[in-house]
């Protein structure tokens, strides 16, 4: 087993919150939403889940201020990402990073969010492109890929 004593998340829309869920089920690990890890030990070994904004983790710096990362789960929308981008992005180094395709709930949607995801529509509303037009139709009618599923690769580094 890994050296991971508690698994700490970010979610806004929900579909991070259940991986954290289901991981938590899965290995019997604690689960701690990131604002309320007071009971973790400050540099606590921890498995960190985060949705990306604009390519940011969120969440991330803080829980690498307050903890010890030891791997990071970004949730996003895309079917696939730049692993090696993100890990750049979010300094990561050679830490684990795993991507799980989340979801996305419009009406869950708020602020300055659902304004910047209005003018995503109106973007790939201009675009033909099959990937353009499938990830249009998700912010319209929303979507939901989070499945148990994806959660192997991760599971199995756990279990290392």
């Amino acid at each position: 087993m890994s050296r991971v004593s508690a698994i700490v998340y970010t979610s806004a829309t929900g579909f991070t919150a259940r991986y954290a869920g289901l991981l938590a089920e899965q290995t019997g690990l604690p689960l701690f939403r990131l604002e309320e890890a007071d009971a973790l030990a400050p540099g606590a070994p921890v498995l960190y889940l985060g949705w990306l904004h604009a390519g940011s983790v969120r969440g991330l710096k803080r829980a690498l201020r307050r903890f010890r990362v030891e791997g990071t789960c970004a949730v996003g929308m895309a079917p696939e990402v730049d692993a090696d981008k993100l890990r750049r992005d979010n300094g990561l180094g050679q830490a684990p990073l795993f991507y799980l395709r989340g979801g996305y709930a419009p009406d869950r949607v708020r602020g300055l969010d659902r304004v910047l995801m209005a003018g995503m529509k109106r973007h790939l509303a201009g675009k033909s492109d099959p990937q353009s037009q499938a990830a249009l139709a998700a912010m319209r009618q929303g979507a939901d890929w989070v499945s148990a599923d994806q959660l192997g690769p991760v599971l199995a580094w756990l279990g290392s």
